[in-house]
């Protein structure tokens, strides 16, 4: 990591709070190594609960520089989703709710080979995990090391045609290498339901 891409992680980390969850989420994702995203590469949101026709949900494991059990789901939640920059393959975000002053893990998953309404098999997944509570980020690092599997795809009704709750299963290789220290975070038994939303204008 360059002095200019550390900079920028303290940067975002200076002002991580629940209330700019959407923006880090989408930020850090987008991120590749020697190449990141700048702030107008993407339209921040906010991020909500995490109910669709069904709550939503994410289930698992992490461990080594957590030991955490998660079973995040409903309003106890939140969540999003949008296509990735230029409309290839999509992004699905999942966050703790914690309190208003206080932000919780975040969760993104970005799915650069996805295509609503298929069925693509096992995708390579780029996944960042922010850890809010210490100052630390998680990544793939656009190394293949996580494939998700989508179990099911359902446009939701009453909703825009690009709305979907999208279900699947996530698993990684190998751990996440943390980028702002030492450390790093391995993600066990993954399941989530999430929801996919059309684009922010820009």
């Amino acid at each position: 990591m360059t002095a200019k891409d550390s900079g920028l992680y303290r940067g975002i980390l200076a002002g991580l709070n629940l209330g700019c969850i959407a923006f880090i989420g989408w930020l850090i994702a987008g991120m590749n190594p020697g190449s990141l995203a700048g702030p107008g590469d993407f339209a921040p949101r906010l991020m909500s609960p995490c109910v669709m026709d069904q709550e939503g949900y994410l289930r698992g494991r992490l461990y080594g520089s957590l030991e955490e059990s998660l079973d995040w789901q409903g309003s106890d939640m939140l969540c999003d989703g949008m296509p990735r920059p230029e409309g290839q393959g999509i992004r699905l975000v999942f966050g703790e709710q914690q309190s208003a002053d206080q932000g919780g893990l975040v969760i993104v998953i970005g799915l650069a080979d996805a295509v609503l309404g298929e069925d693509g098999g096992e995708l390579e997944a780029n996944v960042t995990v922010v850890d809010q509570i210490n100052g630390q980020f998680y990544s793939t690092q656009a190394e293949p090391r996580c494939w998700v599997r989508l179990t099911n795809q359902l446009r939701l009704k009453g909703t825009s045609t690009e709305t979907w709750r999208l279900d699947g299963q996530l698993y990684c290789a190998s751990a996440l290498a943390a980028l702002t220290g030492p450390g790093s975070l391995t993600l066990g038994d993954i399941t989530f339901s999430g929801i996919m939303k059309p684009a922010v204008s820009q």
